[in-house]
Formats: C-alpha cells, structure tokens, sequence
C-alpha cells in the first residue's frame, strides 16, 4: 500500500513509518521541513489534496493550534476528494466530556468528520512521552514536576499508537470507528513519581498539583509558547486533576486488540528513557 503519514517526523508519525516500512508498505512522512519525505503545511488544504493523490491511506495528525476546528474536516474533505480510501486520524479520549480543554474541543470537527468519512480515529489518552518533556529535573532533580493530579490518566507510549495506527492503515476491520487507545493502568502524579523511583532505584517525589512551576518551564523552554498556548496547558492541567482521563477495562481491552500486543507499561517506558538518558523514548 502507498501510504501518506502527515506528522512524519514527529514520535508517533516517524514510529508508524517504521512500522509500515516494516511491513512492506510504501509509507511517505510528510512535514514541513520535508525530511525523508514531502514538504507539507497541513494549513495549505490544496496542497495536502495534491499530496494525498494516489494514495491508499493517509494517517492525519493534526498541528495544534485555535485553527484546528475548522481544519481539520477540510483536510479530511481534501483527502477523500484525492482519492484516499482509508483514512486514520490521532484523536483524543473522552474529547467531549473534556472539551473544556480548547485542543480538545478542536479535535471533535475533525474526528466526526473522520468517521463520517469511513475512517478510524485513534482516540489517544495521555501520552507517556509527556515524561520526556521534563526527564531532566525527573532523573537529576528526584522530582516529578507534571501536575497530573489525583484522579488518574491512562497514559499510553506513542509506539503502542504507531503500532494501532499501522494497523487501522493497512487493515479491514477497524473503519467507521473511534477505538480508544490507552494505557493499562491508572497513573497518578505520586503513581508517575513512584514508577519512576522504581525505575531508577532512588527516590522520585511527585512536585504536586500547583501548575505554575511547569508552566513557568514551559514558558521558558518553548518558544512557541504563545498565550492561547499557554490557556490550554492550564485548561488541560485543571480539568486532568479534576476528573482524570479514565478508561474502562472494556476499553483498555480494546486498546489491546488494536495493538496487537500487550500494552506498554509506564515503568517499561520509564526504563527504556533512563537507559537512554535522552528524549527519543
């Protein structure tokens, strides 16, 4: 199959190339600086039909941004007009019961949009690859400083998802559907903190639930970090500590099946990052 992976460069969509490759399938990475693959702004909706031309498939991650709700069904509308007979999209778990979180609120256009379509939406809970963001003051400062709260996310690795969206992009079964895509456990901010300690054999202390610490590292460390931004971390932050990001056992199973193995363990992710002691986890 001729694959076009929107995102290519980044975890989840260098992984699902690798993957696809793997598989003996033509897979092209596009992004904006064109490595190893297409030069392609996803906000250039003609010339993400012109690159979808030809294609069997189309994995669409979306940029983040205030525009993304109005993007995203254009793009899915440009791919079906290019011919693209399956399309696979990253989307959110419990987008809508969180969408109080603006880049969740984006998503739900986009993922109607895909399913309308025939196409599948990896409805993604927190990202392990969260911990990457802050692995310094994790690994040299015995501190856990993502204030997750007390309710609890099912974090997933991106490679679980890459190895989801592999499959939903070369197989039947899985069109027209949302298919939660979690981890398989409960993580709190102090159950983040003592995998971690777990890991690295010394203590690891979860910084607690105040944001402004992490958004002030954010504010210092991304220079992106403009200040619509900067409200939805603080919307994400307030509503996670609220009411979590849960999932089901019924839906942890079917994030098993759609991977095709069993699902990756935080502590695991937790000691493949410490081994490397870097952020390509």
């Amino acid at each position: 199959m001729n694959i076009l992976v929107t995102g290519g460069t980044g975890k989840i969509g260098r992984a699902t190339v690798a993957a696809l490759r793997a598989g003996g399938h033509e897979a092209t990475p596009a992004s904006r600086g064109g490595d190893g693959g297409v030069a392609l702004d996803l906000r250039d909706v003609d010339a993400v039909e012109r690159a979808a031309e030809g294609r069997d498939a189309a994995l669409l991650i979306m940029p983040l941004g205030p525009d993304e709700g109005e993007l995203g069904p254009k793009l899915v509308a440009a791919m079906r007009r290019a011919g693209v007979g399956r399309i696979v999209a990253i989307g959110i778990q419990n987008a809508d019961a969180m969408r109080a979180i603006p880049h969740f609120e984006a998503k739900l256009p986009m993922q109607a949009a895909v399913r309308e379509a025939g196409g599948t939406v990896l409805a993604c809970n927190w990202f392990q690859q969260n911990d990457l963001n802050v692995l310094p003051a994790i690994l040299h400062g015995g501190a856990y400083p993502l204030p997750v709260g007390s309710v609890g996310v099912w974090a997933v690795s991106t490679d679980d998802i890459a190895a989801a969206a592999a499959r939903a992009l070369t197989e039947d079964g899985w069109g027209g559907r949302e298919v939660p895509l979690c981890g398989p456990e409960r993580l709190t901010g102090e159950a983040f903190a003592a995998s971690w300690s777990g890991v690295l054999g010394r203590p690891v202390a979860y910084a607690g639930d105040d944001p402004e610490p992490f958004i002030g590292g954010m504010r210092a460390s991304m220079p992106f970090f403009d200040p619509w931004i900067e409200h939805d971390f603080r919307q994400m932050i307030r509503v996670t500590q609220e009411m979590g990001c849960v999932a089901t056992p019924d839906e942890v199973a079917q994030a098993e099946a759609i991977v095709g193995r069993p699902l990756t363990r935080h502590a695991d992710f937790a000691a493949r990052a410490a081994a490397a002691g870097r952020t390509d986890a």
